[in-house]
């Protein structure tokens, strides 16, 4: 079965986002995306593929835009039922979206894996995760990174609820 899963990170307040970029730089967040997302195809808005201003290595780069992007190491989509369907159909075993906030509302019914990380802080942002039902899910991970003894923060993974018929 395909798992397509959410990658993101928040603060202590659901911030995702601010002016475009993450409103903090925690080098163990970087470093945990980095690992989840290694080999998988990445798919993004066009803000958050202008906010990283690259395509990201190792991986196939999908974007969700209405303007032409002619780094030819990224596929585009125009309309998100497009991109949808690339979702559903390509024979990549992993399919991790990262953003932004648009996507993660459009694309929830398809979702069966979260990885969340909150970083212990409070910061100033304009865009907030959508709310996630944590009742359809169940946590399957989480550990806590510290430094001097504090937590920095917290990578969680959680898994969708299997219904049974």
């Amino acid at each position: 079965m395909k798992k397509i899963t959410y990658v993101w990170a928040e603060d202590l307040d659901g911030w995702i986002g601010k002016d475009g970029s993450l409103p903090w730089h925690v080098k163990a967040d970087m470093q945990h995306f980095k690992r989840v997302t290694a080999d998988h195809p990445v798919v993004m808005g066009r803000r958050t593929f202008d906010s990283i201003g690259r395509p990201l290595p190792g991986r196939q780069n999908i974007v969700l835009t209405h303007r032409e992007i002619k780094d030819k190491r990224v596929v585009s989509f125009q309309n998100l039922a497009d991109l949808k369907k690339w979702i559903k159909e390509n024979s990549a075993p992993v399919v991790d979206i990262i953003g932004g906030g648009r996507l993660f509302t459009e694309l929830m019914s398809l979702v069966t894996v979260l990885h969340r990380t909150i970083i212990n802080g409070h910061y100033e942002g304009d865009t907030k995760m959508p709310p996630v039902n944590y009742d359809q899910w169940h946590l399957q991970d989480r550990q806590t990174v510290t430094k001097d003894g504090q937590p920095v923060c917290w990578f969680e993974e959680w898994q969708l609820n299997v219904k049974e018929n």
